[in-house]
């Protein structure tokens, strides 16, 4: 009777083993699928605007790479989690990747060697430290990190902008001690500093989208950035108001305490 648990139990451990790798496939299958025929429409298009987004895509396949010169990759809302090492080696041209609301938790190194990317999006990632090579990339005027939990760079960097992270980060990869930064007040935090130049990007890259329906989506994207940085912005002011109320109250009802205390002393000396 042992004998015979123990091979069922095997056997239910292998078919949930079997069960477990056929799903992956599966899902690898159907990420291919939907990357494969949006690479076919760009071939037949001549387009040179990859879109997979929202897809349930899980990894990118090498389908891509049959499109070098691609220039907009939209990838936003899937749920990858890693990003292939030499993807941007063999996308070298490359001007704007929207990696927002993914799995991401790191970017390949191979990002410092790209020269012409301009706008990395990547909000809602858990990624936690940027490379070190991303601060050679001086190509780029917009990065996107909203609700990244970062840990490297520092906070105080990314709040000081653009150029400050990929300062921080090339002097980081050189081990260098001393950085020339801009001073904060000459930057504003990144999130405002990325509208800015997502705004500024409108404007330099008007002349380059493949046709209308592009611009007219960036147009949107950067209309919904705008929209949820103001929101954000007067969410913050609202607390801050409640809480400088909440301590303005605290200093009244303390300053209340400490007067009557002194009336009270006062009435006790009188008698």
């Amino acid at each position: 009777m042992g004998d015979n648990y123990a091979k069922e139990f095997n056997s239910s451990g292998d078919n949930f083993g079997d069960e477990h790798l056929k799903k992956r496939n599966l899902s690898d299958s159907d990420s291919s699928k939907e990357i494969r025929k949006a690479v076919e429409r760009c071939l037949l298009s001549s387009s040179s605007t990859l879109d997979v987004s929202r897809k349930n895509i899980k990894h990118l396949s090498e389908e891509i790479y049959r499109l070098p010169s691609i220039k907009y990759f939209h990838l936003e809302g899937n749920v990858i989690s890693t990003i292939p090492e030499d993807l941007f080696q063999k996308l070298p041209r490359l001007v704007w990747l929207d990696l927002r609301y993914n799995k991401i938790k790191a970017l390949p190194p191979g990002i410092g060697y790209h020269r012409q990317l301009k706008t990395l999006l990547l909000e809602r990632n858990p990624i936690k430290e940027l490379p070190t090579e991303l601060g050679n990339l001086t190509s780029l005027t917009a990065l996107n990190l909203r609700h990244c939990p970062l840990e490297f760079p520092p906070k105080d960097v990314i709040q000081k902008g653009l150029k400050s992270i990929l300062c921080f980060l090339r002097d980081s990869g050189n081990e260098k001690l001393l950085c020339v930064q801009p001073a904060a007040s000459e930057m504003p935090p990144v999130e405002k500093l990325n509208l800015s130049e997502l705004l500024q990007s409108s404007l330099d890259l008007s002349e380059e989208w493949p046709n209308e329906e592009e611009e007219l989506r960036f147009r949107r994207l950067k209309e919904e950035i705008m929209k949820d940085e103001k929101e954000e912005f007067l969410a913050d002011e609202h607390v801050g108001a409640i809480h400088d109320v909440t301590e303005a109250g605290k200093n009244h009802r303390e300053k209340e305490r400490k007067n009557g205390s002194t009336r009270s002393q006062l009435v006790g000396a009188g008698h």
